[in-house]
């Protein structure tokens, strides 16, 4: 059974006729009893307050730890979208510049052809001029060669 320092107090020794117990060593003792056994209640309410305190400080810094977790996993989902979202803007800077180089090639292409054909015309143009200018020269030669 345990004892509260109210039932310690309220405890009654009979008095025995012979051989009886000293009185005032009993109650000192009892005293004494009460007194500690105080102490250890209001210890372990000291204690049992710090606990409580320990539990509440604990559930705060789960609660914040937790946060802290909530926010590393968006900021490490954020840095995944950031990187995906620059891989696709570079993959598309990439195909653009693919897309335009190909029509810069395209259209050079078509400019040398272009310049090729122009080319051979000159060449034909300049070939009937020589030929018209080798027979104009012939003809006049053909001419002097009559006037002599």
């Amino acid at each position: 059974m345990n004892f509260t320092p109210n039932d310690l107090s309220n405890i009654v020794f009979r008095k025995a006729f012979m051989n009886g117990l000293d009185e005032n060593q009993v109650y000192e003792t009892i005293q004494k009893i009460i007194e500690d056994y105080s102490d250890y209640i209001r210890e372990l309410m000291k204690a049992s307050d710090q606990i409580m305190d320990l539990k509440d400080r604990l559930s705060h810094y789960e609660k914040m730890e937790e946060t802290l977790k909530k926010s590393l996993i968006l900021a490490q989902q954020s840095s995944a979208d950031i990187v995906d979202n620059a891989e696709k803007k570079a993959s598309n800077i990439i195909t653009e510049a693919q897309i335009n180089a190909k029509q810069i090639i395209e259209e050079a292409n078509r400019e040398v052809v272009k310049i090729q054909f122009e080319a051979e015309r000159v060449k034909k143009d300049l070939a009937v001029y020589k030929a018209k200018a080798v027979n104009l020269l012939n003809s006049q030669l053909k001419l002097i060669g009559e006037i002599e």
